[in-house]
């Protein structure tokens, strides 16, 4: 049953996904193993939204360690839970410190189980989210879970896999995003060395190094903001042409000055937003409530794929209530193919 019920999950997040952006490039699945016990490391910039992307574009079943706050709502963590997603504490969750070592040791003990089942565990090893187009220093917290599965079985095979997710703009509905599997690391030979602080500190700095390659990565914080504006928000689905145009940059010469497309009437936006009122008041709504830039666009998926459906349907049985079943038909195919061709469409 819980099987069916994550596949049915996926399919349902998928679908979701598919109406929330304009297109989703996926490259380099080849190098995901079928068979292995894999850690997947990726870049944080955009909340829940980064997970889902990873869960929906990799047939491995992976399992993903996510902030503990997350999951302090009952019912949020049922779901949560069954998305095979793992809380991970940290000091600001005020477990007290004896609560968060315990906490934390239970959840390695997993992970070492998981991956000495020869599963999948996605981890954001930066340890929290930010927008901004860089790779950030590594915590060593994946590099303890990799390590102590070995430790239990020293005949462990396991790669670690740079994830970058790469978004044009993280907050804007139906905008773009791509999301490259980077090339294996093994982690034996750093497990193998004899100093255990030296093999920490060597897979850190060659797991950050592969999430470079993988990922858009500005160094320079100082000029950053000068730097991001050498570049049309759609180069940078394309990190190896990012990374690549970085190397070659000249701050002597004026910035390239982006030209903007006007924004044109658009009937079908206009249709989507009379029929969706409601869902749309419900979003007006939340929209203050939300703290933090990253977080925007997994408010708005979440608003999305409930409120809008619901309210479809909510309408279609109006409809069939009084006008019958051709109406209602037409109706309910109207609205969401309207939203879909809207998503694709859109400029």
């Amino acid at each position: 049953m819980k099987f069916l019920w994550f596949h049915l999950m996926k399919l349902y997040i998928t679908i979701g996904l598919s109406f929330y952006y304009k297109k989703i490039i996926v490259k380099g699945l080849e190098n995901v193993p079928k068979n292995k016990a894999v850690l997947f490391i990726s870049n944080h910039p955009n909340a829940l939204i980064d997970p889902l992307i990873t869960a929906t574009t990799c047939k491995r079943n992976t399992h993903y360690l996510t902030q503990a706050g997350a999951f302090n709502n009952a019912f949020v963590k049922k779901i949560l839970f069954s998305a095979r997603m793992i809380p991970v504490y940290r000091l600001r969750d005020k477990l007290g410190s004896k609560k968060l070592k315990l906490a934390n040791e239970e959840i390695f003990q997993y992970c070492y189980k998981l991956l000495n089942q020869k599963k999948a565990i996605l981890i954001f090893p930066e340890g929290s989210h930010n927008e901004q187009r860089r790779v950030r220093p590594f915590r060593k917290g994946f590099a303890r879970i990799v390590f102590g599965a070995i430790d239990q079985n020293k005949d462990l095979e396991i790669d670690i896999i740079p994830v970058g997710v790469n978004y044009t703009n993280i907050e804007t509905y139906a905008d773009n995003v791509s999301i490259y599997y980077g090339k294996p690391i093994a982690v034996k030979p750093f497990w193998g060395l004899n100093d255990r602080n030296e093999g920490i500190r060597e897979l850190l700095k060659t797991a950050s190094e592969g999430l470079k390659q993988v990922t858009n990565h500005i160094e320079d914080l100082d000029n950053y903001d000068e730097i991001v504006k050498q570049f049309d928000k759609s180069e940078f689905l394309y990190p190896e042409k990012v990374n690549k145009k970085l190397e070659t940059l000249d701050f002597n010469k004026p910035t390239q000055q982006i030209i903007k497309s006007k924004n044109h009437f658009n009937p079908l936006l206009l249709l989507v937003k009379i029929n969706s009122f409601f869902p749309l008041l419900v979003w007006k709504y939340q929209q203050p409530k939300i703290k933090e830039r990253e977080y925007i666009a997994t408010f708005k998926y979440a608003v999305g794929i409930t409120v809008f459906p619901l309210f479809y349907f909510i309408q279609t049985g109006i409809i069939y209530y009084f006008f019958g079943s051709t109406m209602a038909w037409i109706y309910l195919i109207f609205s969401f193919l309207s939203v879909f061709i809207l998503t694709k469409t859109k400029n």
